[in-house]
């Protein structure tokens, strides 16, 4: 991999990191409640990979916006914390209904995505 694609990868990280942080400090997560900070996250992010995978032809733009940009943005990472702290708080309806949706909301949005692209 060229510095230029390791440059362009850690720039858009840093983008989509920023703005996961903003959406996360206006819909923190709460462990008694559906987590829509995240989902949310996750399914816009799945959204415009679905968009973006269709649309850019170039590495240099698919490192850029689909590595970089909404590699920081999304949080499947965030999304396996906050299934443990269902489980921990024993909330397992929850938990559940937030996986399953998750999942099947987030694979149905790239396919959106991929469609309106």
């Amino acid at each position: 991999m060229n510095l230029k694609i390791v440059l362009l990868i850690a720039f858009g990280g840093s983008i989509g990191a920023t703005l996961r942080g903003f959406i996360n400090k206006i819909i923190p997560f709460q462990p008694l409640q559906f987590s829509y900070g995240t989902f949310a996250i996750n399914l816009l992010g799945c959204f415009f990979i679905g968009i973006l995978w269709t649309k850019l032809n170039s590495e240099l733009s698919k490192s850029f916006w689909i590595t970089g940009i909404l590699g920081g943005f999304t949080t499947f990472s965030g999304f396996g914390l906050e299934i443990l702290r269902y489980l921990d708080a024993k909330e397992y309806g929850l938990m559940f209904g937030y996986a399953i949706t998750s999942v099947v909301l987030g694979v149905f949005m790239v396919w959106v995505g991929q469609k309106i692209a």
